[in-house]
């Protein structure tokens, strides 16, 4: 009996591994037959005409265009403050005051000056004017008639010097040395030239009286003042050859010399003087008319615009006691009290600008995108919701070495004002380097390279007509407006957003020629048929789509992703059903060699 009952457990055991040796036989035999028969599957997207943006992120602070210090350009007492912190001002608002009395002073006192100048001339200016040089040729001609009553005396002297008995005659001369003779030869040439100009200007004077023309006025004076001019030289000489005989010579004369030294003494006095007076007043006359003339002609403009300068300069000074605002802003603080003195670079104020500037830091590469005029969508942490635009306006030229990696800053205005935007807070900017609108593009993934040459995998379009037809007859679609799934996808039209394509028909993985710029879709095909290349010249790229040149058109798929046929799953039987027992399910599975076709929504 243990006999047939260890024979029996003996066979179960042989039966089991036999059972459990074939069961793995049939899947083997299964597995390799499903795939041998699956077909690769691609993953196509569509050529379409839209618009290229190329950005660069960064992140950083917000801080305030302007913070300044108003300081005090004068001292004196404050006199008032016209504003409060907080207060929000305009450029060129009343700040505070300083007691201004003394510039306000000077500012009309200059203002006076200026006006003088440029005052039209008055007929009593010129009446007095005229009236001036009247009695400045009524001065001169009496200072004329002193010298003619005045000359006979001094020319009578001097003729009984130089030709009388006694003195410095020619008959006297003979006891004198060489050196003696050429003092009073000299002196008597200077003599007897005096004498022919006095004899002419007498005659001419004589013929004049003081309501005579001033062009004969000033004929006569001048002549006089040439007679008087060289009646003085030759007195001098004279004095001149007096000292040197009796000081060489003393017994020359002795009894007239102390007499005729004392007579050329105030010879010469009385016609030095004459010689003054006449200049005088002849500089007189040449006063009063360039006076008139002065008048006449109106202030030089050099004077006017010294006047005008002193007149700014006044104005700038008196404008300094009136402290404002040099930008719109809001006023941070007011550290002075009225009555409280001020003094030159006392900070009146300080003035924050209502101009707020994002400040990032970026990379070498991408700091080397980045223009000044570029426009930035720039975002808050700490408002939510809140979108605001920017320009960048300065990008520095020289960059930051930290621990060896190079930034450089970049400074962006935020054009949308909002009171909630306040310096400090941390901002996230995205700047606009480049954007293309109506260019061809494909997603980059599609882009292949061969060498220098770019290519991309597409497949003709018949291949793909077919692929979509298997895959709604496989789904049962009989109409484009049906909703039933493919899969897990929507295979239908009614809810997805179509494909677009050249051909004109109402396919829902195509749509018409209108339809062209839509957002981009994928499409996964089943197909033993390996795509071609197709060579293309690309342009600019951003992170996720690149620009197509030439090559292709709009509508034409291209391949992102190629999925193995190998990487495929295929549902397994069942190791029961496979042995006629019980299962979860006894009909064979699907393989993959069916067509398929999947429609989604792309990048």
């Amino acid at each position: 009996m243990k006999k047939i009952t260890s024979g029996i457990k003996a066979h179960k055991i042989l039966t089991g591994i036999v059972v459990v040796a074939c069961a793995v036989g049939a899947y083997g035999i299964y597995r390799s037959a499903a795939t041998a028969n699956a077909e690769p599957q691609y993953v196509l997207a569509m050529a379409r005409l839209g618009t290229l943006t190329e950005t660069v992120t960064g992140s950083g602070q917000v801080s305030s265009s302007n913070q300044t210090d108003i300081q005090s350009q004068v001292s004196g007492t404050i006199q008032s403050i016209n504003v409060s912190v907080g207060q929000s001002v305009t450029a060129g608002q009343l700040i505070a005051t300083i007691d201004s009395t003394n510039a306000a002073i000077s500012l009309q006192n200059a203002k006076i000056s200026l006006a003088k100048l440029t005052e039209p001339v008055k007929a009593t200016d010129l009446s007095n004017a005229q009236n001036t040089i009247n009695q400045s040729y009524n001065s001169a001609f009496n200072s004329a008639a002193n010298i003619y009553l005045d000359l006979p005396a001094i020319m009578s002297g001097m003729k009984d010097l130089f030709y009388g008995q006694s003195g410095l005659s020619n008959q006297s001369s003979s006891y004198l040395s060489v050196i003696a003779k050429t003092y009073r030869d000299t002196a008597g040439t200077e003599y007897d030239k005096a004498v022919n100009q006095y004899q002419t200007s007498l005659q001419e004077f004589k013929g004049l009286t003081r309501g005579s023309a001033t062009s004969s006025l000033d004929a006569m004076l001048a002549n006089t003042y040439t007679t008087i001019k060289e009646v003085s030289q030759a007195v001098t000489d004279a004095g001149n050859a007096i000292t040197f005989i009796t000081t060489t010579q003393p017994d020359f004369q002795a009894k007239n010399a102390a007499s005729a030294a004392t007579s050329v003494n105030t010879w010469a006095s009385q016609a030095n003087s004459d010689l003054s007076n006449l200049s005088t007043s002849q500089n007189g006359i040449n006063t009063s008319k360039n006076s008139l003339t002065n008048l006449v002609a109106g202030t030089d403009s050099l004077d006017i615009q010294s006047a005008q300068l002193s007149l700014q300069q006044a104005q700038r000074t008196y404008d300094n006691y009136f402290v404002r605002a040099p930008y719109d802003g809001i006023v941070g603080r007011i550290p002075v009290n009225v009555y409280g003195q001020a003094g030159a670079s006392t900070v009146i104020a300080t003035i924050v600008g209502n101009q707020k500037i994002a400040s990032i830091s970026l990379n070498e590469v991408d700091a080397a995108k980045v223009k000044n005029g570029q426009p930035v969508k720039i975002t808050f942490d700490a408002i939510d919701g809140l979108n605001a635009t920017g320009t960048v306006s300065a990008v520095d030229q020289v960059g930051t070495v930290t621990q060896g990696v190079v930034s450089y800053g970049v400074k962006m205005l935020i054009n949308t004002q909002d009171s909630r935007i306040k310096p400090g807070m941390s901002v996230n900017t995205t700047i606009i380097t480049n954007q293309e609108n109506n260019v061809l593009l494909v997603p980059t993934s599609a882009i292949k390279t061969q060498g220098s040459k770019s290519y991309v995998l597409t497949f003709d379009r018949s291949v793909i007509d077919a692929q979509i037809a298997k895959a709604k007859a496989a789904a049962g679609i009989t109409a484009a407006t049906s909703t039933r799934q493919f899969g897990s996808r929507a295979i239908g039209a009614s809810s997805t957003p179509q494909f677009n394509g050249s051909s004109t028909s109402s396919s829902p993985f195509y749509g018409t020629q209108n339809q062209q710029t839509a957002t981009a879709r994928t499409l996964t095909i089943s197909s033993a048929t390996a795509p071609s290349q197709t060579f293309v010249t690309i342009e600019n790229s951003d992170d996720t789509n690149t620009v197509i040149v030439s090559g292709l058109t709009a509508g034409q798929f291209v391949v992102t992703k190629t999925i193995a046929a190998s990487s495929q799953t295929t549902a397994a039987p069942s190791i029961l059903s496979s042995l006629g027992g019980r299962g979860t399910g006894g009909s064979a599975p699907r393989t993959g060699g069916s067509a398929s076709a999947t429609a989604r929504p792309g990048n």
